[in-house]
């Protein structure tokens, strides 16, 4: 293999072919630094720019005024945001060789990414008067200050470049800066002159696909990206532009596909990987999105919507103590990222951690007020700590914002039912009922409205089966078909109810999980096959269960023992019951005070029959004494 062959390779767009034809020429004893710079562009070409550097600078150590490795060089750095050494080399290139044109506007762009304007003016301006007729310099520089947002000093340039070639590619970024404007006519006006110059120009396609986009004319959208990639397939843009539209469409299995075929052809774009990561968020494959995150951060570290869309994943599988690091992350690169600052309010929340939580939303309600769903937290916060009035207050701000937000009307419908107000508590669930479409959310308010059977013929199997463990209705649950846990759980606490214990715990024998074992501890022990632990207060449902059986059946001693270390409302309740029973009624007295205090409304009832019970014995002992 020699020069002119890896040359060839090169032209043709081969690069990995051209890379190993280079390295043949390395090995082989030819350390030209030309050689060494062509290695570097044969692998920046494959987006191996950590490598290119090592190529480009073996080149300059060959030749040290070699401008267009500096050049290059300054170019890979830029690739991998090394920003201050990317502008020592293109000032290097520049100082050696003035008229390294192309330079001048690498270095305008790098000045835009670093935020500096003024020198972004300054050094388009210098390169345009120093190649004033030059079109494709004028091209360029009108490029850069389109991208800078000085759209009318881009359209500008464009024009004179007009004047001087009728040009498909001066038409296309004329029309770009058009729509910068918001000018969609006259943008199509000359996407379709771009078109009338050159039919087959994909770019004009392309774009008149993002115009109809953002028009909203998403089938017309998908008929001229399909034609930009009908002439050339491997057209980036238009992949992942068609991705992107099919995404609003919500044809996400169609999005994954485009968002795929654009990132084999350019693997370095945080975007996209981003973009791809929301399409399988969006079709709850939140562990499958997670990795397409992780490589845009992996791209680009700094990429605070990343960050937050990986914890966004983990929430969305419950995972909130994982996902609270990433929100995180994610305001520690943006402090003004409203969005951060929900996700890790709707976290903390879901952790219960209610006061830390309205403080997040709070501070994400400062930087957007206007996001429905915040506003939703933020009543679901206030509902949590009873602060009722809040949290109608916030929920009528979400309503009004995002009426199509159903979890809003239920909360609300929770809230007054909750407080007694069913007629208005109706309202906010029947307006869930006529909107959505979904037969189990239909059958899930139904249940709440207490309208069982009307409940019955929407519900899915496993909510039937708890419909009917409500109505007691536990022969009928055993025709179900075992197709779940869930199901298997709901069929042995109909076999319990119905007393074929053993039944319930084989029915449950193979199910892992808290719940499921909680359930079979307790049938063990319904079975005498287990003996009640006292040091196993921490489990709280189990103990207060096992409690209210041993009361029940009168073994009052064995339900203290249980009770007594729980230390809940329910507990103190329960401890009140079991000294009634034992006619110790001014013990009695004291748990049902303390159960009532924490807001137990069983133990006020139980106070009142006490404290009749209580004065008739008082009275009784002084007619004695009398």
């Amino acid at each position: 293999m020699n020069y002119e062959d890896a040359e060839k390779l090169m032209r043709k767009g081969e690069y990995e072919k051209a890379y190993t034809a280079y390295m043949e020429l390395i090995n082989s004893g030819k350390t030209d630094a030309t050689v060494f710079n062509n290695c570097g562009v044969a692998l920046d070409s494959m987006g191996r720019h950590m490598e290119a550097i090592d190529y480009y600078t073996m080149a300059i150590t060959e030749n040290q005024n070699y401008a267009t490795a500096y050049y290059n060089l300054a170019n890979s750095l830029v690739y991998l945001r090394d920003y201050d050494r990317a502008m020592e080399n293109y000032k290097k290139a520049l100082t050696i060789n003035p008229d390294l044109k192309d330079a001048y506007i690498d270095l305008a762009n790098l000045y835009l990414l670093m935020n500096d304007l003024p020198m972004v003016r300054k050094t388009i301006q210098y390169a345009v008067n120093k190649y004033m007729g030059d079109t494709d310099i004028v091209y360029s520089a009108g490029i850069t200050l389109l991208e800078a947002g000085e759209v009318k000093a881009a359209i500008g340039m464009f024009k004179y470049c007009l004047s001087i070639r009728d040009d498909p590619k001066f038409w296309n970024a004329l029309g770009n800066a058009y729509y910068a404007m918001d000018d969609f006519d006259k943008a199509m006006e000359s996407y379709d002159r771009a078109l009338e110059l050159d039919k087959d120009n994909e770019e004009a396609w392309n774009n008149r696909g993002f115009t109809y986009f953002t028009l909203n004319q998403m089938d017309r959208a998908i008929e001229c990206y399909t034609t930009a990639l009908d002439i050339n397939p491997k057209y980036r843009q238009a992949w992942y532009n068609r991705g992107y539209t099919y995404h609003a469409m919500g044809k996400l299995n169609l999005a994954v596909h485009d968002y795929w075929m654009a990132l084999r052809l350019e693997p370095v774009d945080e975007v996209a990987w981003n973009n791809m990561g929301n399409a399988l968020y969006n079709l709850k494959r939140y562990m499958v999105s997670i990795p397409y995150f992780m490589k845009a951060i992996t791209i680009n570290p700094n990429y605070e919507i990343a960050w937050n869309n990986i914890g966004n994943a983990l929430d969305r599988m419950g995972m909130h103590k994982y996902s609270i690091p990433f929100h995180e992350r994610a305001l520690a690169i943006n402090n003004k990222f409203d969005y951060a600052w929900h996700a890790k309010g709707h976290a903390l929340c879901a952790l219960g951690h209610c006061e830390e939580a309205i403080e997040y939303l709070e501070r994400a309600l400062e930087l957007n007020s206007e996001y429905g769903e915040t506003w939703y937290w933020h009543a679901r916060c206030m509902y949590c700590m009873e602060r009722y009035e809040e949290a109608v207050e916030s929920l009528n701000k979400a309503i009004k914002l995002e009426p199509e937000f159903l979890d809003s009307y239920l909360l609300m419908g929770d809230i007054y039912s909750g407080l007694g107000y069913e007629e208005r508590a109706y309202t906010y669930y029947n307006k869930v009922l006529n909107i959505t479409d979904d037969d189990t959310s239909k059958a899930e308010i139904l249940v709440k409205m207490g309208k069982y059977q009307l409940a019955l013929k929407f519900a899915s199997e496993e909510l039937k089966a708890r419909i009917l463990y409500r109505l007691g209705r536990y022969r009928d649950i055993l025709e179900f078909e075992e197709k779940s846990k869930k199901l298997k759980f709901v069929r042995a606490l109909a076999l319990e109810a119905l007393g074929r214990i053993r039944e319930a715990y084989h029915e449950l024998e193979s199910l892992r999980g808290n719940a499921y074992f909680r359930e079979k501890m307790f049938l063990k022990f319904l079975m005498d096959e287990k003996k009640f632990r006292h040091d196993c207060h921490k489990d709280r449902e189990f103990c207060l269960r096992i409690g209210s059986l041993l009361l029940s059946n009168k073994q009052y001693t064995l339900a203290e023992n249980v009770f007594k270390d729980l230390k809940t409302p329910e507990a103190y309740y329960f401890m009140g019951k079991i000294y009634n029973h034992m006619k110790k009624f001014s013990i009695a007295k004291k748990y049902f005070e303390i159960s009532a205090g924490l807001g137990m409304e069983m133990a006020i009832d139980e106070l009142e029959k006490i404290e009749k019970v209580v004065q008739s014995e008082t009275l009784s002992s002084k007619q004695k004494k009398d």
